[in-house]
């Protein structure tokens, strides 16, 4: 009896004690609100008890506590938060800037930090995460949608391939118009390569920001105006995009991997028919496809587009290391990105390599950092557009009744009488198409790059309120190129019958290093004073060796080497060099929290304006920011309530060698200086202001930004014939002024609508008009900044940057097409205005939805307004080979608006081809797309504590929503200028989808 109470009293006791003390695993992911970014080091704490841990790199955090417990969330600078457990394992937290403790800072121009509240103008936070999130082979196209006012137009060059980045529209004719790309504080070295500028040949050679590993960086701020980047000098002309990369952190070694595979398929193919081939004669198919019917319907149009193209692939994988004690940080990364295009025999890989180490010494006085990255991508067969060594010319041009299974099978045949392997097609001589598998085989292309960037930074901190910084870094790119044809290539591609070689080098060298010393003082919490003086150089340096044999020919077919070219093959190339000293400052005031007052100044020394008066010149900025809620009393919803305007002057410099340009060697003989040196050329001045709002509401739950900006870019550059007497072709003047003019707006809104529901909406709108106020009498014609296929983009006094030119087909008063006496249409003499290719809206709405563990995510994009020229769909009607020429065949001819009716034949080689009517082929390039959609759960404590594994589906470029060109209007063929909005047989848009998966170790 004695024995049972005994055994019923300490099991009542053992299990009260399980109940009281029944404990379970709560996980959860702690963010910055304002930064959008996972919080590293935030305290997580049992309320009451020691029992606690801290967030990992991606704000992970696990730990075991009863049902009963309150977990208290704390980290320097935010406030404390306190969420009781009750039933729930998931408990995820926004963690708010705390204003009473330690004020919000940013990162600006220069490195320097800055109150983000009183900041003057407008910048926008991008955080890793959304390059990671469904990871593309070049960086920037992540970026798509995610930025009010940030144009992206990617090349139609498949991966590896250069995108352009325009913010707040163009501004310069013949300069530079994409942002100065800033890394950790240090501008990156970002040289113009070789893009097509004209409608026959050239290649992409990639661009500098597209080669990051994105799994480096920690977040992104875009610089929009000139004002916030002021700074920078003339390096930052057109903003800054300002990347602050990852870095070691403090306790045990920590390792993250992540990979990420998607396959692709073409998004945005050409119409083809079926139902129309071409003349026969014996054996031989004419070019053209307007020959008799030979099916009923489109069923066999793209069979052989379809068997072409492959199913294209990308795999990107990364792991990085960090870690380290409180003197020592350490981080360390490695990515492999290996893609397989959709075009066969296109492929391209690249290999990141970096390290980073940070070190804390005296006391924390003295802070070094020091970095340094290597990169390696290699790349075949890249595609490109124009009419020239394009697959893409013979494989949609190929008539139907024509057999390309052969073609395909037997792209070579041998030739007995010169005892080779010879290009075999249908068309032998042709120099607009050619066999695409001989093109694909026969006239291979292979490039490399290699780039290093290396940089160090020291810190010393003089006393609480003073400190000396000095940086310098090192970015060097050396690129390789290489393409043989072989021989029996047609002779205008590859003259004198024995093949063609070509070989290019391009090496880009910068050399950068920076001063200051910064001063950050509060007197009797009420006045503020941060100001810094600084020093800068920059020297960059470019040599270009391009060795072909073109016209030369090689002596021996078929042998690649320098050795076999006929002659000296070297050819005239530029090689600047210049360098930009400069110093400048800034001052902060500040009173009582609610008004600041900015201004800068900088001086620059160009030795691209040596010869002239005007190497020197200085440019101020002014800003003035007014915290409105500090300084009324307003209701307690409302968090901020601010103000902001700016206006600065920033220089812009010219290429090198304008002022005093240097004779060259070509092909082995002096090739004298045809332009006259400009000894009085002024750097342009961009003269840039703007107003904006920012209002943050309901505890930091909804942000909202707008923001007016108007620039005006002064003393262009211009060349222009020069008279007979005076020796010379051209010369060069300064003229115009450039205006863009417009509005930013974002608007974001976090509603936890459940227990463990949230939905964060982020939508962002922007609008610019360019206007081109003034040129000079002597450009009444407008300035050509490209042209090719009959189309003409020129700047015209009173137009906008990207007007597009060319002739027209006449119409009468009732719109119908006219006709001359002969019955012909009638095609303009002159050439007319068509439209711009620069779109006038811009609108990204991205949505997060999470459950539990479960993130979804989608963005839908759009831009309204301008235009996309098509040579593409031109050449293709001119053959008779689109779907819209077989329809007008079926119908008995083209309406001509007026009930009559003309021969499909008739019309179409009048109107489309190289020399037709371009009003026809110009396009609106409004369009909507889901732009990027991820679904994806997180394991956590998978393996082990705070070690979880995050598996997501992913997709870009699924589907347009609406769309009325025959191409994706967003991309291009050239970054150049003058080539936005061109689509000459470019590689079509692919859609993307696949598995993204991340584990930490």
């Amino acid at each position: 009896m004695k024995k049972g109470l005994l055994l019923f009293v300490l099991f009542c006791i053992g299990t009260c004690t399980n109940v009281l003390w029944a404990q379970k695993k709560v996980s959860g992911v702690v963010m910055d609100q304002s930064a959008n970014l996972p919080l590293i080091g935030c305290n997580v704490v049992e309320k009451g008890t020691t029992n606690g841990t801290v967030t990992d790199l991606d704000g992970n955090y696990t730990l075991e506590v009863p049902e009963n417990a309150i977990l208290q969330f704390s980290f320097l600078g935010m406030t404390t938060v306190e969420e009781p457990v009750n039933d729930r394992t998931v408990i995820n937290v926004d963690m708010f800037s705390d204003t009473q403790k330690i004020e919000e800072v940013v990162v600006t121009a220069m490195g320097i930090q800055r109150k983000a509240k009183s900041l003057t103008y407008a910048t926008q936070q991008v955080a890793g995460q959304e390059l990671t999130r469904a990871k593309d082979a070049n960086l920037i196209n992540a970026l798509q949608g995610k930025a009010a006012g940030m144009l992206i137009s990617p090349n139609a060059t498949g991966a590896g391939g250069s995108s352009k980045i325009i913010l707040r529209g163009n501004k310069s004719a013949y300069g530079n118009n994409q942002p100065l790309i800033v890394i950790d504080g240090v501008p990156m070295n970002s040289p113009e390569t070789t893009q097509l500028a004209g409608e026959y040949e050239g290649r992409d050679g990639g661009d500098a920001l597209g080669n990051l590993n994105p799994d480096d960086i920690a977040s992104m701020n875009v610089l929009k105006g000139a004002s916030a980047a002021a700074l920078y000098g003339s390096m930052a002309a057109n903003g800054v995009i300002m990347i602050t990369t990852k870095k070691g952190r403090e306790g045990a070694a920590r390792v993250d991997f992540s990979s990420n595979i998607t396959l692709e398929s073409p998004m945005s193919l050409p119409k083809l028919q079926g139902r129309y081939g071409a003349v026969k004669v014996g054996d031989q198919l004419n070019n053209m496809s307007w020959g008799d019917k030979v099916a009923d319907n489109d069923n066999h149009a793209m069979d052989n587009v379809n068997d072409f193209y492959r199913t294209g692939s990308t795999f990107i994988n990364s792991v990085t290391i960090n870690g380290g004690t409180e003197k020592v940080q350490s981080f360390m990364s490695y990515a492999n990105t290996t893609a397989f295009g959709i075009m066969p025999t296109n492929d391209f890989q690249r290999h990141n390599m970096s390290t980073r180490e940070t070190f804390n010494l005296f006391g924390n006085r003295l802070t070094i950092d020091a970095s340094l990255s290597y990169i390696s991508q290699k790349g075949t067969n890249r595609p490109h557009g124009g009419t020239y060594i394009n697959p893409l010319t013979g494989l949609y041009t190929f008539p139907v009744n024509g057999d390309f299974g052969y073609y395909k099978d037997n792209f070579e045949k041998f030739n007995e009488d010169r005892n080779l392997m010879a290009h075999n097609w249908y068309l032998p001589d042709d120099d607009f198409s050619a066999n695409p598998y001989w093109i694909l085989n026969r006239i291979k292309s292979t490039e490399r790059r290699d780039r290093v960037m290396a940089s160090a930074s020291a810190k010393f901190k003089i006393t609480d309120w003073l400190n000396v910084q000095g940086r310098l870094s090192v970015d060097n790119t050396f690129d390789r190129f290489e393409r043989k044809w072989h021989a029996t290539t047609t002779a205008t591609w590859a003259p004198g019958g024995n093949g063609r070689y070509r070989q290019e080098r391009f090496d880009a060298k910068q050399f950068y290093g920076d001063l200051m010393l910064n001063f950050n003082k509060t007197w009797n919490e009420k006045w503020e004073l941060n100001a810094s003086l600084g020093t800068s150089f920059q020297d960059n340096k470019v040599q270009n060796v391009i060795l072909d044999s073109d016209k030369l020919g090689l002596m021996e077919a078929n042998f690649f080497v320098p050795e076999n070219i006929n002659g000296n093959g070297n050819q005239r190339t530029s090689n600047p060099r210049k360098r930009l000293n400069s110093v400048f400052g800034t001052v902060q005031f500040g009173y009582n929290g609610m008004i600041y007052l900015d201004v800068t100044g900088r001086n620059d020394w160009s030795s691209a304006l040596a010869f002239t008066d005007n190497f020197s010149y200085f440019y101020p900025s002014f800003g003035l920011t007014a915290l409105l809620n500090e300084m009324i009393p307003m209701t307690d919803k409302i968090n901020l309530l601010k103000i902001r305007g700016s206006y600065s002057i920033v220089g812009n410099d010219v290429p090198a060698y304008i002022t005093h340009p240097m004779d060259g060697i070509n092909l082995g003989g002096l090739e004298p200086n045809t332009k006259e040196p400009f000894t009085e050329m002024k750097p342009e001045k961009m003269h840039s202001m703007e107003f904006g709002l920012d209002l943050t509401m309901l505890d930091n739950r909804l942000n909202f930004d707008i923001t007016y900006y108007k620039t005006n870019n002064k003393n262009q550059y211009f060349s222009i014939s020069s008279p007979l007497a005076s020796g010379y072709d051209s010369y060069y003047i300064n003229a115009g002024n450039i205006q863009n003019q417009g509005f930013e707006a974002s608007i974001n809104y976090r509603w936890d609508f459940a227990e463990d529901w949230s939905w964060k909406p982020e939508f962002n709108i922007s609008y610019n008009q360019n206007k081109i106020k003034e040129l000079t009498d002597q450009l009444k014609n407008g300035v050509s900044l490209g042209s090719g296929a009959g189309l003409n983009f020129k700047l015209v006094e009173g137009g906008s940057y990207g007007d597009i030119y060319g002739k027209v087909a006449e119409r009468d008063e009732n719109g119908a097409f006219m006709l001359d006496k002969d019955g012909k249409l009638v095609i303009s003499t002159d050439e007319r205005h068509l439209g711009n290719v620069n779109p006038n809206w811009q609108l990204g709405w991205g949505n997060t939805f999470t459950y539990k563990d479960f993130s979804l995510y989608f963005l839908i994009d759009g831009k309204i307004g301008g235009n996309v020229a098509s040579q593409t769909q031109s050449y293709l009607d001119a053959y008779g080979v689109t779907e819209a020429t077989a329809d007008a065949r079926d119908n008995g001819g083209v309406d001509l608006g007026n009930g009559q009716k003309m021969d499909a034949q008739t019309f179409y080689t009048s109107t489309a081809g190289k020399e037709g009517a371009k009003d026809l082929y110009v396009y609106s390039a409004t369009n909507f797309r889901l732009r990027e959609l991820s679904l994806g759960y997180t394991f956590r404590n998978l393996l082990g504590a705070s070690k979880n594994l995050n598996l997501s589906f992913v997709a870009r470029n699924l589907f347009f929503i609406y769309k009325d060109a025959p191409t994706d209007p967003d991309m291009s063929v050239s970054t150049n200028n003058g080539w936005k909005g061109f689509d000459s047989f470019g590689l079509p848009a692919t859609r993307s989808y696949g598995i993204n998966l991340k584990v930490t170790f």
